[in-house]
């Protein structure tokens, strides 16, 4: 009876707070030079959650978080996020080494200060992995993403101005070394197929591959923004220094490159730094 007793669920509430800022080399995702914006933003999030252990190798996590952007540039992209997500995590065995397996849902709400890119968020996702050795983790999974707009602005009869209306599958695979006691450098891969967007001036080539138009005053007057369906491969490097039990910087470098139709390609380059707070 001892041996099949099982021990009580083991509870606790947890609040994370994240500020720093971020620059990005090309906010258009554009191909042409001429059409390349690129902008730093401040950021600020905050997350609250609750973590129960119903059993030894089971983890439920749900949470609410908040996030924003401010940017120096171009003010329409400052944004005000609201969300919520819930995950699972079984392990399968005794030990740090034991593999385990996630499964994680989000939803998100996300209002910029230009209405065209309001949208409802939605991510899931299943995740496998496990420690290799005491200082080396990885793991690899899947995901899905779909992203709903509240507005709907065309600008060419029969074709609609939904081009934030995008879906999307990926793959990525992920590893994380501890160089010592405070420091962690880590990498991930993805691969992503599905919708994107881009924003040009007028191009006929984007324009006859596109399934969906519309103005993006966000960038100027004459800029266009544009639905199409492509291929993004993005690596992710990141280093975080603990500067104590609660808190710590974080440095993070992301390079997307991404294949759509006929050749229009385009590069974007993501550098970050955040402090972030655990309660």
């Amino acid at each position: 009876m001892l041996l099949c007793a099982a021990g009580p669920a083991c509870a606790e509430w947890f609040y994370d707070v994240r500020a720093g800022g971020m620059y990005d080399d090309n906010l258009t995702r554009a191909q042409q030079a001429a059409d390349v914006r690129g902008d730093a933003a401040a950021t600020l999030a905050a997350a609250a959650g609750w973590f129960v252990a119903p059993t030894g190798a089971d983890g439920v996590t749900l949470s609410l978080d908040a996030n924003s952007e401010a940017y120096g540039r171009f003010h329409g992209l400052n944004l005000i996020s609201i969300g919520a997500g819930a995950g699972y995590r079984h392990k399968f065995g005794l030990g740090s080494a034991a593999p385990w397996v996630s499964v994680t849902v989000k939803a998100a709400h996300d209002d910029y200060r230009g209405d065209i890119r309001d949208s409802d968020r939605f991510e899931a996702g299943v995740e496998v992995g496990r420690r290799l050795s005491t200082d080396f983790d990885a793991s690899f999974g899947v995901a899905g993403d779909r992203r709903r707009p509240r507005n709907d602005s065309p600008v060419v009869p029969g074709i609609s101005g939904k081009i934030f209306d995008l879906r999307g599958q990926s793959v990525f695979a992920r590893a994380a070394y501890d160089v010592s006691d405070r420091l962690q450098v880590g990498g991930r891969l993805s691969v992503r197929r599905g919708d994107i967007e881009s924003t040009t001036r007028q191009n006929i080539d984007i324009f006859l591959a596109s399934d969906a138009i519309a103005a993006d005053p966000t960038f100027g007057s004459d800029f266009y923004a544009y639905r199409l369906r492509g291929t993004t491969k993005t690596v992710n490097l990141n280093a975080s220094w603990a500067l104590s039990d609660r808190s710590s910087i974080n440095f993070g470098y992301a390079l997307a490159s991404t294949a759509a139709y006929d050749d229009l390609n385009y590069l974007s380059r993501v550098g970050s730094i955040l402090l972030a707070f655990h309660f």
